[in-house]
């Protein structure tokens, strides 16, 4: 009897003491597996590095230096002993006399600090998974962050797109047009008069401003503010996955905080076919193309380097676009020096608003035909007091009418060249589609249907609020 009572526990131990290792040995793998796949594809590839034409001295120029000339290869393992070769027995017994002796191991921690009498195993788990998070949380954190500093403002100005101010000459090159775009943007709007934005709601827009602590709420409760409460097509956090490379496509895609477009229902079926990868940057048919306009928002901690690069990048994907599609409507045009694209940003730590435009030149070097320039147009401190206010919310919506209205003009030329083969010069093709008759627009909006607007490989995505539900959200009394 007493035999029986004393072999069962032992069994039972058994069968746990076996299967315990076989979970680690499962577990453990699949998670370092996936650590390693996960900082692989984080990870810059080599060609970004090898084809800086200078080095920069930042945590990332250091990572990838350790990771060239510290970082160990990993060991290749031993041949493991199989199953029949181990005598469990003896395994087992050494194990419960403690094993080895690691005192000689360097590194190894002293197992008396190591223990928490008070803590019970559920304690240490969660404390231990909670550190993990946090870990997890700032690396991330940090990979986001750190893409936008000087050796990809250097990869980028290799590649011909210049940030603002950035000459390779004596002289800046401004776009030909910036004095009437900035005549543009001075017009006053009566949606934004003293006696329908008073300065009770300016003090609004500044509390609103001070409690908004991220990005993403800069974005939801100040930018609506604003911009106003056009009917323009938007979209916000949008990956450009479907847009060809600016540079040699080793930097991450352009995703813009917000960005206007025209609805691709709008475009001939040809003219996304032909230049799909210039001027559609989703899959998602819900997404609008062609953008021209962008905005790039940083919450108080926001670094104000990021908050310079992100749009310059923007502004040549949008640039390009652009002047394809100006180039699918007239091949013989020549670049015209102009501005087709406005870019902006907003830092709320400083309340600073500014408006830049990109346009495209000729490049001097012989490895490419074009290269983009940023230039900056004007600057508010929006919450200095109800005027400025006033002046910045001004421009930057009169900035979104304006680059709606080069939108649709280039639509207008690009659509009918594709319905009626017309080689004509931009100018006369932008009469509009008021003069076509009436047959040929009708065969116009059969060509733009919805039905035919299905990609391949399209990609659910969930389209965020607009810029009108997001003002009526905070219930935001501006409008135009």
């Amino acid at each position: 009897m007493s035999h029986a009572i004393t072999s069962v526990p032992c069994n039972r131990k058994r069968r746990l003491s076996e299967a315990e290792p076989e979970a680690e040995t499962l577990l453990e793998p699949t998670t370092k597996r996936q650590k390693l796949r996960d900082s692989q594809r984080h990870r810059t590839p080599s060609s970004f590095w090898d084809n800086l034409s200078r080095q920069w001295l930042t945590r990332r120029t250091l990572r990838e230096f350790d990771r060239r000339t510290v970082w160990p290869t990993v060991p290749t393992l031993p041949h493991l002993i199989s199953n029949e070769n181990i005598n469990l027995a003896k395994l087992k017994r050494f194990a419960r006399h403690g094993g080895p002796n690691l005192d000689g191991i360097r590194g190894y921690p002293d197992p008396q600090k190591r223990r928490h009498p008070t803590m019970d195993s559920s304690q240490s788990g969660s404390r231990k998974r909670t550190k993990t998070g946090r870990e997890s949380g700032t690396s991330s954190s940090t990979r986001k962050t750190s893409a936008y500093d000087p050796p990809f403002e250097q990869h980028l100005i290799d590649h011909g797109v210049y940030p603002e101010g950035y000459s390779d000459d004596a002289d800046l090159e401004e776009p030909a047009n910036i004095e009437d775009i900035n005549r543009r943007l001075a017009q006053p709007r009566s949606s934004l008069s003293p006696s329908r934005f008073t300065r009770e709601q300016f003090l609004d827009f500044k509390k609103k401003n001070r409690e908004a602590l991220t990005e993403s709420k800069v974005m939801s409760m100040v930018f609506p503010i604003i911009a106003g409460t056009a009917d323009i097509p938007s979209q916000e956090n949008l990956r450009f996955t479907n847009l060809k490379d600016v540079t040699d496509g080793s930097i991450t895609k352009a995703q813009p905080d917000f960005y206007d477009g025209v609805r691709p229902t709008k475009l001939n079926k040809q003219i996304r076919e032909e230049l799909g990868p210039f001027i559609i940057p989703s899959t998602n048919t819900a997404a609008p193309c062609l953008p021209n306009f962008f905005m790039e928002g940083k919450g108080p901690k926001g670094p104000a380097d990021v908050n310079k690069l992100q749009p310059t990048y923007d502004g040549a994907a949008g640039a390009r676009g652009m002047h394809e599609l100006r180039a699918y409507i007239n091949p013989e045009r020549p670049v015209d020096n102009n501005a087709y694209t406005i870019t902006s940003t907003y830092h709320s730590r400083s309340g600073l608003l500014k408006l830049y435009t990109t346009h495209r030149t000729p490049s001097t070097n012989p490895n490419r035909d074009f290269d983009y320039r940023m230039t900056q147009l004007r600057g508010w401190d929006m919450t200095d007091n109800p005027d400025t206010f006033r002046h910045g919310a001004g421009a930057l919506r009169n900035a979104r009418d304006w680059a709606r209205e080069k939108r649709e003009e280039l639509v207008t030329a690009a659509n009918s060249k594709a319905l009626n083969g017309d080689h004509s010069t931009l100018d006369s093709s932008t009469q509009g589609l008021a003069s076509l008759p009436p047959d040929d627009l009708a065969r116009l909006e059969s060509e733009t249907s919805a039905d035919e607007l299905t990609l391949n490989n399209a990609s659910t995505i969930h389209p965020t609020h607009s810029l009108k539900k997001s003002a009526r959200a905070n219930k935001m009394p501006v409008t135009g």
